[in-house]
C-alpha cells in the first residue's frame, strides 16, 4: 500500500524566487554596501539561479540600492582611513569586480593625499631616532610598501620623518 499523503516537493516558480532572492539582497545590503559582482556571488551561492541574479541586480541598479562607483568611493576612503595605500586599495578593488575605469573614478579624491598619509601611518608607528639605523629605516620602507604604499609615497614619508615633520 502506497502512502497518498507524500507528495513531491514543488519548484518555486520564478516569481517566488525572485521575491525571495530580492529579499536577501535588500538584506545583504541594509548591513553593508556591495559591489555588483559581490551581491551577484553572494546570490549564488544562497543557490538563485542567473536569471534571478540578474533581474534582482537590474531591480537594485534602477533604485541605486548598488551602484560600483559609488562603492568604490567609499572603499578608497575606508581604505585610506584604515592606513592602507592606493596600490593595495587598487588591488582589492579590482578583486571585488570593478573595472579600471572605475577604479579610475573612486580614485579622484582630492582631499586624499597619498604622500600625507603614508607620513601619518609612518609618524604614528615609529619615532625619528629609528630612522637613523639603516635596517629598522628599511623595516619601515618595507612596512609602507607592504600597507600598498608606492615607493615614492614610502621615500617621501621616510625622508620627511627624518626632517622632522612636513
Amino acid at each position: 500500500m502506497v502512502d497518498e499523503s507524500v507528495t513531491e516537493p514543488v519548484e518555486p516558480t520564478f516569481e517566488e524566487q525572485l521575491a525571495a532572492a530580492r529579499a536577501y539582497a535588500m538584506r545583504s545590503l541594509a548591513r553593508r554596501e556591495s559591489a555588483e559582482s559581490e551581491l551577484a556571488r553572494r546570490l549564488c551561492q544562497q543557490g538563485y539561479q542567473e536569471e534571478v541574479i540578474e533581474a534582482v541586480l537590474d531591480y537594485c541598479r534602477g533604485y541605486n540600492w548598488v551602484n560600483d562607483e559609488r562603492y568604490g568611493a567609499m572603499a578608497v576612503r575606508a581604505g585610506a582611513a584604515k592606513g592602507q595605500g592606493p596600490l593595495k586599495i587598487r588591488f582589492d578593488l579590482r578583486r571585488k569586480g570593478l573595472d579600471d575605469g572605475q577604479i579610475d573614478a573612486a580614485f579622484e579624491q582630492p582631499e586624499l593625499d597619498w604622500f600625507e598619509l603614508a607620513f601619518a601611518l609612518l609618524e604614528r608607528r615609529a619615532s625619528v631616532a629609528e630612522l637613523d639605523d639603516f635596517k629598522l629605516r628599511m623595516k619601515w620602507l618595507k612596512y609602507l610598501l607592504g600597507r600598498g604604499f608606492t615607493q615614492d609615497q614610502a621615500r617621501h614619508a621616510i625622508s620627511a620623518m627624518q626632517q622632522g615633520g612636513e
